[in-house]
């Protein structure tokens, strides 16, 4: 695209006016080719100090001209304020979504939390890299290393120990010219790429080039306000640059680029914004911002008349290069609406908070006001709901002079209530809380369920509470071990910070606690079954209810027929405590209850030659079934593995179970019928409840400690970081909430986040020291910055076991086998390779994945991120 970098502008007025004649814009996400995507940040420039938007003094000629080759929209940021607005910009989430509501954490300690809540968030430059584009971070960057925002190259290292705040390295883009786009265009090739261009500009220092300077200089002028002029021309010039150098590598045609502020200024004498009505304000100049969509012969220019939002910028981004968002983002498409001058977007939301942080968890506790621009009109509404409110006409009285609120009560509160849809900071009140039934199993794994379309596997009551709850397809354990899963069930963190697993010391009492926390919240607390973990303080400190059955072993071979099952004794034990729970009920003060419910089956019981010990009365079930034998049983693929894992516990435990067709067919039958005996059993305990008119206030959550192998690649047991070891199944029965049953969320959860979920169900605040989050605003499907991948890690030291540790992506699986001598790794991509049976770590082509792969592994071990 040849513009001559000189051409008339279009004359565009600051109420940005219906947009002039122009060709039809065409299909904006048909095109043959993705396109590459520019995205470009101002820092602290007020909406109207353009030349293109009608200021008379500042010089902006190249944003002038890309204006005029753009859509351009009347834009608002979500928050006043770098940090919060920048996250908007990465996530394509509000900042009460993606929880980054000020620049710096009140309080030291709140630092990395805050700053992981981006890391396991699907950002748009990780879902861009996933989808096979080379992706670049220049200039401003808040949330640490480049990496950790999912892009493949930058310029910000992130360290707190070297200045790592805001940027560091990567503030000198466009103050110190844009090499390093240069030099990451020239590298390319004919990759699709983006990049994130966030200068330190027009953002003090206010110290432009001379020659700069003294353009603005004199004339009347304060000298603190011609270094601001200046420093915008400087940002232009740079901006000028990168344009060039799109063009001068013929991608000026196949990039769509895109511009905004990240928030206004206004400076005073002093040099420094004026707070009350620029930057950290709700009004115009510090929270409009001209919002510019380029993409030649696919959006017309001119001027559209719809209010915008920078929440818009990565739907905007994803829709224009065929990219899925995890899961449904609040924004619009930009380029549906140039499209359509006459479309309507609807009301625009935002808020402006402390310039610290006060809280990681709560965006409420430092709010200052909340904003809504519905059409002309705009209102400010203070966190204190009986404080005045504020309504403007903020096209026709931009200065916002003028308050209507007294005047036109009707419209504030039409206002005030669509802001209230959007998001109500009032504390959430629990008239009633729940109990919570917490059902856990052993060794089961995802697939093992009817529900998840297993051919011969028959489980109704797990069906049931699927039918009648929320199922997560994407369930996982951090580490695929009974002991250290279900300290992390306990704790809500990882097994690297609880540190406990087999071998170790017990579990230490000053970690966090799901029980603790339930029970000192007023809750009645009870366990019946396999504990799993040595606690070092007693458990009768942390549950009301303590009937373990972690030495009660199943049926011996020789015992009498009528020795009951562990299984029926643990539901037995159950159906004890809800009468008990019932027969309290009938006192007004009576506690809500939370009762852990942890079977021993189907795990093997290793000493038993059967191996699979079920219930007699399941005797000859699924004898008239076949077993299917999975491709993944050939013997190529065991001989595929790694030395260290083909001599290992999991091929000796495959020797004792599936070594032998007519052995494995048995063996698969008994898991089977164990696993049928838990649906029975847990079928008998929620019949009770409902009989005892529990059932419409108890919240089911049902999940497994690991996952398993039948025999797949030719190992038995867990431990390793491939998809039938990993993943558990999780579903979320909550009777309260019928709008929500019998559906599906794909979003990854974590064992780690199921005592942050308990806690959350029952109206109390997670310690901060649990790592996991709650699955609450999934389960509601409120939009909130989540992961999409996670570290994974198993540290138990034994000898016919390999530790190691990794990371699953949405794409890959990385692991790396720490302990061996030398040290062990493998790669696999699950997009073209679900099964992981072609390991990609010799492979040239993904050595750049390895490279970032290992980085992020790194990364997120130092953290245990969430």
């Amino acid at each position: 695209m040849k513009t001559g970098r000189r051409r008339p502008l279009l004359a565009l007025c600051l109420a940005f006016g219906v947009a002039s004649a122009q060709e039809p814009a065409g299909d904006a996400h048909r095109a043959d080719a993705r396109p590459n995507v520019l995205l470009i940040l101002g820092d602290d420039q007020a909406f109207d100090d353009f030349g293109f938007a009608g200021h008379p003094v500042i010089e902006t000629p190249h944003l002038d001209e890309l204006a005029a080759e753009s859509a351009l929209f009347r834009g608002y940021v979500t928050a006043p304020l770098c940090r919060p607005s920048l996250a908007t910009l990465a996530t394509g989430l509000y900042p009460h979504q993606h929880l980054v509501v000020g620049n710096d954490p009140s309080k030291p300690t709140d630092r990395e939390r805050m700053k992981t809540r981006l890391l396991e968030t699907a950002t748009l430059p990780r879902l861009l890299t996933d989808a096979g584009y080379r992706t670049l971070q220049t200039g401003k960057w808040w949330e640490g290393n480049y990496r950790d925002g999912g892009f493949t190259d930058g310029m910000t290292h992130g360290d707190p120990t070297r200045r790592g705040r805001h940027g560091d390295e990567g503030l000198t883009i466009g103050r110190q010219g844009i090499a390093p786009i240069e030099e990451f265009l020239d590298d390319v090739q004919s990759q699709p790429f983006f990049i994130w261009y966030a200068p330190f500009l027009p953002h003090s220092p206010h110290n432009a080039p001379p020659r700069l300077q003294e353009r603005y200089a004199g004339k009347g002028r304060h000298p603190a306000e011609a270094r601001y002029f200046a420093n915008c021309t400087w940002f232009d010039e740079s901006v000028g640059a990168v344009l060039d150098a799109l063009e001068t590598r013929g991608h000026g045609d196949d990039t769509i680029v895109l511009f905004c502020v990240d928030n206004g200024w206004v400076t005073l004498e002093s040099g420094r914004g004026d707070f009350a009505r620029s930057k950290r304000s709700p009004y115009e100049r510090g929270i409009q911002t001209p919002v510019t969509v380029r993409w030649p012969g696919r959006v017309a220019p001119g001027a559209r008349p719809q209010a915008v939002s920078t929440v818009d910028v990565v739907p905007t981004i994803l829709a224009a290069c065929g990219v899925d968002a995890p899961a449904p983002l609040p924004g619009h498409d930009l380029v549906a609406l140039a499209a359509d001058p006459s479309a309507e977007r609807g009301p625009v939301f935002g808020g402006a908070w402390d310039h610290d942080q006060a809280d990681a968890e709560d965006p409420s506790a430092s709010l200052q006001v909340r904003f809504v621009v519905d059409g002309d009109d705009k209102l400010i509404q203070p966190k204190d709901p009986s404080a005045p409110a504020q309504l403007f006409d903020v096209v026709a009285d931009h200065d916002e002079a003028h308050d209507r609120a007294a005047s036109e009560p009707e419209r504030v509160a039409e206002l005030r209530s669509l802001l209230d849809g959007w998001w109500n900071p009032a504390p959430r009140r629990v008239a009633r809380r729940p109990n919570l039934l917490f059902v856990v199993t052993d060794d089961q794994r995802w697939d093992q369920l009817s529900v998840e379309g297993h051919p011969v596997l028959r489980t109704p009551t797990m069906d049931g509470l699927a039918a009648r709850g929320v199922r997560f397809t994407n369930s996982f354990v951090t580490t695929a071990i009974c002991a250290a899963s279900r300290a992390t069930y306990l704790t809500g963190q990882w097994e690297g910070t609880h540190g406990y697993t087999f071998g170790t010391d017990p579990l230490a009492k000053d970690r966090p606690s799901l029980p603790r926390a339930l029970r000192g919240a007023g809750y009645h607390t009870g366990f019946i079954g396999k504990l799993g973990v040595k606690l070092e303080e007693p458990p009768k400190s942390l549950f009301d209810w303590f009937r373990p059955k972690d030495g009660v072993a199943y049926p011996k071979a020789d015992a009498p027929p009528d020795t009951r099952h562990v299984t029926d004794l643990i539901a037995d034990e159950s159906i004890g405590f809800l009468e008990q729970a019932a027969a309290d009920a009938a006192d007004a003060d009576a506690q809500p209850f939370c009762l852990w419910i942890s079977f021993k089956a189907p795990h093997a019981a290793d000493g038993d030659p059967r191996q699979y010990v079920w219930p007699s009365a399941l005797d000859g079930l699924y004898d008239d079934q076949p077993v299917p034998v999975h491709p993944l049983e050939a013997p190529e693929h065991f001989a595929a593995l790694p030395a260290i894992l083909r001599d290992s516990m999991s091929r000796d435990r495959f020797k004792w179970r599936f070594d032998e067709p007519a052995k494995r067919t048995s063996m698969i039958r008994g898991y089977w019928r164990m696993i049928t005996g838990v649906d029975h059993a847990l079928g008998r305990v929620l019949a009770r409840l409902d009989e005892l008119d529990l059932a419409e206030n108890t919240v089911v959550v049902f999940t497994g400690d690991n996952g398993y192998f039948l025999g797949e690649r030719g190992l038995a047991g867990k431990w390793l970081i491939y998809e039938r070891s990993i993943r558990v199944p999780l579903i979320v029965s909550d009777p309260r909430h019928p709008e929500h049953h019998g559906t599906t969320r794909d979003a990854p959860a974590l064992n780690a986040d199921l005592a942050p979920t308990l806690l959350d169900l029952a109206g109390v605040t997670p310690p901060a020291a649990m790592q996991g989050r709650s699955l609450v605003p999934l389960l509601e499907r409120r939009p909130v910055a989540w992961r999409d991948d996670f570290f994974y890690e198993h540290r138990f030291d034994h000898a016919r076991i390999p530790p190691s540790e990794g990371v699953r992506t949405p794409r890959y699986t990385y692991v790396r086998y720490y302990r061996s001598e030398p040290v062990v790794e493998q790669l696999f991509d699950r997009a073209v390779d679900p099964d992981q049976t072609r390991d990609l770590v010799d492979d040239p082509g993904h050595s750049e994945v390895l490279t970032r792969l290992r980085d992020r592994t790194d990364r997120l071990r130092a953290l245990r991120v969430r």
